[in-house]
């Protein structure tokens, strides 16, 4: 495989800034082309920083304008800070010359994110850096006051904004600020956000359908209440049968030798994993005897075959299990399901999460700080946490509005990933095709699916992409993407290459040439259709 040498020094220059933290893909950018309108006419700012600290906003208190020069990475730029009732935290960057466009970015977890993480700084600087006004916010409450969803207990405000309504009002008020210091509106906003940033950009499209011309939602945390829920079944499924990390590699390696192959290519990916017929009663070696790592019991064997078949309340399943892949080992050897799924120190992160949803959200309007997530009956309470759907799920399958107004969504996600079901892109991806049409839906929404790739990011497939430039490009020239090169990155060097293809399609083996090289992959029907 070659690379042009430029491409690898700005690749690795950027990824070896990113730390993790935030709910981000991190590779925005990193494909950009003058194609893409990237050196686009700017206008300067008609009037002083400082006199925005004597500007009128309404909803805004509490409002602070200051300057800062440039440096050797982002321009000179005036940082604007302050509140919208009730609580909504939020920072707004206006650089000195504008591209006319709007980069917000989105939230992780629970969100509640201190503004100045040196994380979201990066996100920030990388749309400062080529003119973007960028903002970003906290959803409405501090995660150093609250702990995980404790925010929302009992103050419906707070819940709401942390939904949908704080992106929606920050970047209403982000278009004012922008449009006075200026004295141009802006031509395009931008979104981009992954796990409940994705879920964000899919309530911008379902809810305000005005405020954004294009969204970039990464693995969407969209059906937020059946997975908070999944995290608490596969905890009370694991506790009775755990499952030990030694287990995990020969689960990984048993599932990956089993559905590898038949996808076309030995390359150690599972292309679709809905397409592996994987039975752990059947394909796992059983400990006869002597119980130890190298075996499972007919009890882990069970549970293992239980939370892939998904969330079931009264015999109907409500919430797909967990895919084939997920267990697969990164270039460390650490499995998907670490920490995520399991846990050897305190409760894996599903358990965590799930437990805040059902103590702080889930009984609205009826405080759940009682609820045991052990006894919890799926059965019994499941008709009581409809409620919150309307407030938290992004399950909304009429985009009808943000189609006609001309609004393109691209949305990713990991077929490995652990914290959020990839299914629920898929599934959600389907509904809106059968809700709009097919051929009406590829006019503004396509869905990439990756092999492979963890939660935003990581794992062992190719999870390095730039998924933004393509939805410029698609906004505002018209090209709509059918395709996604990506890269695995590995010690500062790229490994492999390999399309991502528009769902339905995938990429597939041409049947010879080196399987590292995307070149000799092309995109056909998925066999997992």
């Amino acid at each position: 495989m070659r690379y042009p040498s430029l491409l690898v020094s700005t690749l690795l220059a950027l990824l070896a800034s990113i730390a993790p933290g935030v709910a981000q893909n991190k590779s925005s950018f990193i494909d950009q082309s003058d194609n893409a309108g990237f050196v686009a006419p700017t206008v300067d700012a008609q009037m002083s920083c400082q006199s925005l600290n004597s500007s009128n906003f309404s909803d805004i208190s509490l409002l602070k304008a200051i300057h800062f020069d440039a440096t050797d990475k982002i321009p000179a730029h005036c940082q604007v800070t302050g509140y919208i009732r009730p609580e909504i935290k939020f920072e707004i960057t206006l650089p000195a010359r504008w591209n006319r466009r709007i980069y917000m970015f989105g939230n992780g977890g629970y969100a509640g994110e201190n503004l100045a993480d040196p994380t979201r700084i990066e996100t920030r600087d990388q749309a400062l850096a080529r003119g973007f006004v960028t903002v970003q916010q906290n959803t409405g409450h501090d995660a150093a006051t609250y702990n995980l969803g404790d925010f929302a207990n009992g103050n419906l405000d707070r819940l709401i904004d942390y939904a949908s309504r704080a992106v929606h009002v920050v970047v209403i008020s982000t278009k004012s600020i922008a449009t006075h210091y200026y004295d141009r509106h802006p031509t395009f906003s931008y979104w981009d956000g992954c796990s409940t940033g994705g879920r964000q950009g899919l309530m911008s499209a379902q809810r305000y359908p005005a405020d954004f011309d294009g969204i970039l939602a990464g693995a969407p945390a969209l059906d937020f209440t059946g997975t908070q829920l999944w995290g608490v079944w596969n905890a009370r499924v694991l506790e009775k049968a755990p499952i030990s990390k030694a287990q995990l590699r020969v689960l990984a390696k048993t599932v990956m030798d089993k559905c590898d192959r038949p996808d076309g290519a030995e390359d150690g990916l599972i292309t679709d994993p809905r397409a592996c017929k994987f039975d752990p009663q059947k394909d796992l070696p059983i400990c006869e005897k002597v119980v130890s790592s190298d075996c499972f019991t007919e009890n882990q064997a069970q549970a293992l075959t239980k939370i892939s078949e998904g969330v079931k309340i009264n015999g109907e399943v409500v919430f797909p299990g967990v895919p084939w892949g997920v267990e697969g080992l990164d270039d460390g050897g650490e499995s998907g399901w670490n920490r995520w799924i399991i846990s050897d120190n305190g409760p894996s992160r599903q358990l965590t999460y799930g437990e805040t949803f059902l103590r702080n959200m889930a009984m609205l309007p009826e405080s759940g700080k009682d609820i045991d997530w052990r006894s919890f009956d799926f059965d019994a309470e499941y008709t009581k946490i409809q409620a919150i759907r309307n407030i938290l799920d992004a399950t909304d399958s009429d985009l009808s509005e943000f189609q006609k107004r001309g609004g393109k969504m691209i949305s990713y996600f990991g077929w490995a990933d652990p914290a959020l079901n990839p299914m629920m892109g898929v599934n959600y991806y389907e509904s809106v095709r059968e809700k709009l049409s097919a051929e009406r839906t590829d006019e503004f929404y396509r869905l990439f699916m990756v092999p492979g790739m963890f939660h935003c990011r990581q794992g062992y497939g190719t999870d390095t992409f730039d998924a933004f430039t393509p939805l410029i490009d698609w906004v505002e020239n018209g090209k709509a993407p059918d395709v996604i090169q990506a890269r695995q990155v590995k010690g500062g060097h790229i490994i492999r290459t390999r399309p991502l293809c528009a769902y339905p399609l995938a990429a597939k083996y041409s049947g010879s040439g080196d399987l590292n090289d995307g070149a000799n992959f092309s995109c056909t029907t998925s066999d997992g259709k």
